[in-house]
């Protein structure tokens, strides 16, 4: 460590030489920003690698992709049945159809009409009516279709809001690639490491033209929806529009509040240290982190999430954090000597301020590196990203901050910075004189965090996501209440697959005529009276919006045989006297006679008063053993429900698994600063306490776990350190001074527990205006982040120095020590 400072003093008599690397690496940074961007697609809401995942996969490239977007469309001044409307309604859906990833769109005027006049089942091989044919009567159209057990989720109840389903047009070359990489990983011994490059640089590749062709498509349907409102109100909701939407907000919440939160900065910076060269100097350094980060980002083409879009902000934490500590560093020496020159008071401060500042970059570095332990990718990616990131800040600060410094003149003495030790030299008093209370205070917390902890929960929708004046909260609310719900599912029933009757080539009838469609017996009353009874099931439950399958398709040929169950002739009748064009839209989604599947579709509301996905879950596959009498193998329960509560499961268990790990990984890297086991538990118990308490206080203001908030306790434990380290090295410093060990305390808190007060205070109050964001996971990330700011802060100038104070007797022998030397 010795031998890296002289170097290191070395390279400061350079000052010049580190502008121009620090420049240079700037430059070539900001040649790859334009790579940088923002990944909005929906997978970013799953686990990779999750064995549903590859399911779901696997029945869309049977049945047909399920994503869609769905547009809400409500007349402003005409009824939704009547001539202009329609004509609107074909405008529009004509204009979405003809965009490029679109597979195809179905509305009200696609729907087939077969009581507006009542035409039998078996005709309608010679056509069938829709609302695109003339001479249709609308009011009969209007009260079929609303109570058609195939299109009701069409129209909303009162008539006058309808939706149009718009399927994206499938990934083949991606979904590929996909199967490609799932099939390397589960063989992994027998695959060449240059097979799996070259696979990955695919993947790499084709993921990044498919996020721009949807990032294209997304927006071209927002233009679409722009252009015709005059007339009627549109509404754009769906699992695709929730994914881009949530990286919008992110998006825009960076660029606006961005900027606010730099001001707020400047402002407090000036506020502190009433020096502009105090305020460009952090600020700049900053600034130069999150460039070289992004550019970095850019040339490995990794895009950002909603889970890591806040690294910018994390990253300018940290920064702050490193140059406070050095500026008031400098602040004290040149107060004491102020006769030294500025060279040796910028290289006494850097030095003195290496060794803490590189193991509070590591441990930081431990804390995030503990996100990279989940399966979630864009989890593990804002892990990478942050230890990245923390190590630019860490080459910043000791590269940019002291090459600026000693290119502007020698600082004056400082003349007013003992006017804001107030809250320092209070917390001061109160553990040195009251150091026992504070401990008692501590394990009443620390009881209470426990129950908090219990009460965090993972119920969490994507409605909540967004503010109630948004247009995608009122968007989904629409869908949800009057047009069947948002997040689909899928249930897949496994029987004996069609097989063709065998053929003798004697038999003079074995080459009779079995119509287009053979599959058609196949499909038999008792496989229907199965979907009948697990649709009825499903409606049942207040959660569950709309269900379609087959036996939507058989309440509609009820009506035709007098109310009551259509027999094995009579679906084989129906079912052979399809078009083609029904056939595609009623059967084909929902059967493969081949595989010997039914499928059944539904939607799960998200504006109810509360939403268990694993309950509702539990409760279906409890029904298709219990009831229906289906194995684990014969029923299976997909579709993006699964998928996103698979991801929340994931993220309470990477909860437990990330705290574990930053706590052992931590705990070694106090053991490897600090030489003691005493301090290195000393130094944990706070932080591990103002980690337990931002999460209780998840827990009792019903605060779920997302996929931000994991990053939370991370964030706690990662700011907490820092602000250990700080404390602990300086208390090491001022304890060898005179053994003293409440005096040291009394110093450290003068010394050090201003630069600690500075930074949270500064952070503090830019983080806190994240509040005002219509993004909800970004108001809880400010907030959050705030408070885990004001608690390391206390609990460090709090609670480690009265554990200190307990757990650290006097020392005589070093009372008669000599004062500071000058540097």
């Amino acid at each position: 460590m010795r031998d890296a400072r002289h170097a290191y003093d070395a390279v400061l008599a350079h000052h010049r030489a580190l502008l121009v690397l620090s420049a240079a690496l700037l430059a070539l940074a900001m040649a790859y920003w334009p790579r940088f961007s923002f990944d909005a697609s929906s997978d970013t809401l799953v686990v990779e690698g999750d064995p549903a995942l590859a399911y779901y996969q696997e029945v869309a490239a049977r049945f047909g992709n399920d994503e869609f977007v769905v547009l809400t469309y409500s007349p402003k001044s005409q009824p939704l049945f009547s001539e202009p409307t329609l004509q609107h309604i074909a405008a529009i859906e004509g204009e979405i159809e003809a965009l490029s990833g679109v597979a195809r769109v179905f509305s009200v005027l696609d729907a087939p009409l077969l009581e507006s006049p009542q035409i039998e089942l078996t005709a309608l091989a010679d056509g069938y009516r829709t609302l695109r044919s003339p001479d249709v009567d609308l009011d009969a159209a209007k009260t079929e279709l609303a109570h058609s057990p195939l299109f009701s989720n069409l129209l909303s109840s009162d008539g006058q809001t309808t939706a149009l389903r718009i399927d994206l047009a499938p990934e083949p070359r991606l979904d590929a690639l996909i199967a490609q990489r799932r099939a390397q990983r589960l063989d992994s011994a027998n695959v060449d490491a240059s097979e799996r490059a070259n696979v990955q640089a695919a993947y790499a590749e084709e993921r990044a033209a498919y996020r721009e062709r949807r990032d294209h498509l997304i927006a071209s349907i927002r233009d679409i929806k722009r252009h015709h409102t005059k007339d009627a109100d549109l509404h754009i909701g769906g699992v695709p529009m929730i994914a881009a939407d949530m990286i919008d907000f992110v998006r825009s919440d960076v660029t606006l509040f961005g900027s606010v939160v730099l001001l707020i900065v400047i402002v407090m910076l000036y506020l502190f240290f009433r020096r502009l060269r105090w305020v460009v100097l952090p600020i700049v350094t900053s600034a130069v982190t999150i460039a070289w980060v992004v550019g970095w980002l850019g040339f490995l083409e990794t895009p950002v999430t909603v889970v890591s879009a806040n690294f910018i902000s994390l990253l300018a934490i940290i920064t702050i954090s490193f140059t406070i500590h050095l500026i008031v560093r400098y602040r004290e020496l040149i107060d004491s000597h102020p006769d030294t020159s500025h060279a040796q008071l910028v290289a006494a401060t850097m030095r003195s301020k290496f060794a803490p500042c590189l193991y509070t970059a590591l441990t930081t570095m431990v804390a995030f590196g503990s996100l990279m332990s989940s399966r979630i990718e864009p989890v593990v990616d804002f892990g990478w990203m942050m230890c990245v990131g923390v190590l630019a800040s860490f080459a910043a600060t000791y590269m940019v901050f002291p090459a600026l410094l000693l290119a502007v003149p020698k600082g004056t003495k400082s003349t007013n910075i003992g006017a804001r030790r107030y809250v320092t030299e209070t917390l001061s008093r109160v553990v040195r004189h009251h150091h026992r209370r504070v401990l008692v205070a501590a394990l009443v917390i620390a009881a209470t965090s426990i129950l908090g902890m219990s009460l965090v929960s993972l119920d969490n929708r994507f409605i909540d996501y967004f503010d109630t004046d948004t247009e995608i909260h009122q968007g989904m609310r629409i869908i949800d209440e009057e047009l069947g719900g948002t997040v689909p599912f899928e249930i897949i029933i496994s029987f004996a697959p069609h097989t063709p009757p065998s053929v003798d080539r004697d038999d003079d009838f074995a080459f009779a005529d079995d119509g287009d469609y053979p599959e058609r017996y196949w499909f038999t009353p008792d496989k229907i009276e199965v979907l009948g009874s697990l649709q009825t099931f499903l409606l049942a439950d207040p959660q569950i919006g709309s269900v379609t399958s087959l036996a939507n398709m058989e309440m509609v040929g009820r009506r035709y045989n007098d109310g009551r169950p259509l027999d094995g002739v009579q679906l084989a009748l129906i079912l052979g006297a399809m078009p083609d064009a029904i056939r595609t839209e009623l059967i084909d989604p929902y059967a493969d006679p081949h595989q010997g599947e039914l499928r059944l579709t539904g939607r799960v509301k998200e504006t109810g008063p509360f939403l268990d996905r694993d309950a509702l879950l539990a409760s279906i596959h409890a029904f298709g053993k219990d009831e229906l009498g289906f194995d684990a193998a014969s029923f299976h329960v997909t579709g993006m429900l699964v998928l996103f509560n698979n991801t929340l499961r994931q993220l309470f268990e990477s909860q437990t698994s990330t705290i574990s790990y930053v706590l052992i990984a931590t705990f070694a890297m106090f053991l490897v600063l600090l030489r003691s086991v005493k301090l290195a538990i000393l130094g944990l118990i706070p932080n591990v306490l103002a980690a337990a308490t931002v999460i209780a206080i998840m827990g009792y203001a019903g605060i779920p776990l997302d996929m931000m908030t994991i990053t939370i306790a991370a964030i706690c434990i990662g700011i907490g350190v820092d602000d250990a380290i700080h404390y602990l090295h300086r208390f090491r410093e001022e304890f060898a001074v005179d053994g003293k060990v409440v005096e040291a305390v009394r110093r450290s808190h003068g010394s050090i527990g201003q630069a600690m007060y500075f930074t949270s205070i500064t952070v503090i109050a830019g983080f806190s205006i994240l509040a005002a964001s219509n993004f909800v996971p970004t108001v809880h990330f400010g907030l959050l982040t705030a408070l885990a700011m004001a608690l390391a802060l206390v609990a460090n100038l709090t609670l480690l120095p009265s554990l200190l104070i307990s757990t650290t007797p006097d020392v005589d022998s070093l009372r008669d020590q000599q004062p500071e030397t000058p540097p």
